[in-house]
């Protein structure tokens, strides 16, 4: 036997060295089977690490959502879009002015042009 074989053995027993070959195999076995539940936990202990700054930067992003879509003095999107809404509103009023005057300033020319002679 070789000289590190026999260091490495020493007084061990054939029955021991068979009890720690199947001891190590089912440490192996047992390592190989709980591999995917220790990745699933590690993937889930990451995720956990990052709520807290997760759940910031949702909340920030809500209060910015919020500020646009409520009403406050001016400054949103939904403000925006009153004052849009009552440009539009004021522009078909214009529109309705500019064809009653389109209107009177067509009939005052068919009036002022002369009549061709008649024969």
């Amino acid at each position: 036997m070789p000289e590190w074989l026999t260091f490495l053995l020493a007084d061990t027993s054939a029955l021991q060295l068979v009890f720690w070959v199947v001891a190590i195999f089912a440490l192996i076995a047992v390592f190989v089977k709980l591999w995917p539940a220790l990745s699933q936990f590690v993937t889930i202990m990451n995720a956990v690490t990052g709520l807290p700054q997760f759940i910031e930067r949702t909340d920030q992003r809500i209060d910015e959502i919020h500020h646009e879509v409520h009403y406050n003095d001016g400054s949103s999107a939904k403000d925006a879009i009153k004052r849009v809404e009552e440009g539009v509103a004021g522009l078909y009023a214009k529109v309705d002015e500019l064809t009653e005057a389109d209107a009177s300033i067509r009939e005052e020319l068919e009036h002022t042009r002369p009549n061709p002679p008649k024969e």
